[in-house]
């Protein structure tokens, strides 16, 4: 919220101007700084008649995401739209695990060791009620509204390792992947600031916030795995207005 009214005190004369096109189009690019960065995912599987354990930590880094919209005024100040972002980013994930001891009951052996790269991929599409304050060359959209997220991760459904006599310790080998995929609703707010270089052409700066809750399906989880999806989102670009 600080950054609209920053936004809004930025541009004073702007609130006493019609908001004159009928339609504006932006297209940018910037960085999505994810709503969850890491979160965690516990598997069990039986072995040697006793309850292995093995934990995969997930780290989702800030990355590229690509933004388009269209907004279409309605009446006055007011107006509709809707935008399409994307975010893409691979990291590796952790894995720490116990692993029933061949012999012995109640005597586990710890395992721990790195995933390939595992990819996370958002789309959304923003539904916004928006409110346009302008000028002759700048105005400030400020928008919110519900956003429909799908998303899919790379989940570690099984570890590998390997073992030799006398058995007391165990070596983490390899993980087995899969792809989920989520649609889940949330929410965004955000503000849209442009600046006109000519009757139909401008440049400008975005910066949004979305968010909504998502549980993976993920097999040997009582539960499946909880994350949060979208965050901030800030970037710039190219806009078109029409009349």
């Amino acid at each position: 919220m600080r950054y609209v009214l920053f936004l809004l005190l930025a541009f004073p004369a702007a609130a006493h101007a019609q908001w004159t096109d009928h339609v504006r189009v932006s297209v940018n690019v910037g960085i999505q700084q994810p709503a969850s960065t890491t979160f965690d995912a516990t598997t069990t599987k039986t072995v040697n008649l006793e309850t292995a354990r093995f934990t995969t930590t997930y780290d989702t880094p800030k990355g590229q995401m690509f933004d388009g919209g269209v907004l279409v005024r309605i009446a006055r100040g007011f107006g509709v739209g809707a935008a399409f972002s994307s975010f893409t980013k691979s990291s590796a994930g952790s894995v720490t695990g116990a692993v029933p001891h061949p012999f012995f009951f109640n005597t586990p052996r710890a395992i721990g060791g790195s995933t390939m790269p595992l990819e996370r991929s958002e789309t959304a599409v923003h539904v916004q009620l928006a409110y346009v304050v302008a000028s002759k060359h700048v105005d400030v959209a400020i928008a919110g509204g519900p956003t429909f997220f799908n998303v899919s991760q790379d989940l570690v459904t099984d570890v590998s390792y390997t073992e030799a006599y006398p058995y007391d310790t165990a070596s983490f080998g390899s993980a087995t992947i899969s792809k989920a995929s989520v649609s889940r609703t949330g929410f965004n707010v955000g503000a849209d600031v442009g600046w006109k270089f000519s009757k139909n052409v401008g440049v400008g700066g975005l910066i949004r916030y979305s968010k909504a809750s998502i549980n993976f399906p993920l097999a040997g989880t009582a539960s499946g795995v909880t994350s949060e999806i979208g965050g901030l989102q800030a970037g710039g670009g190219i806009r078109f207005y029409f009349k």
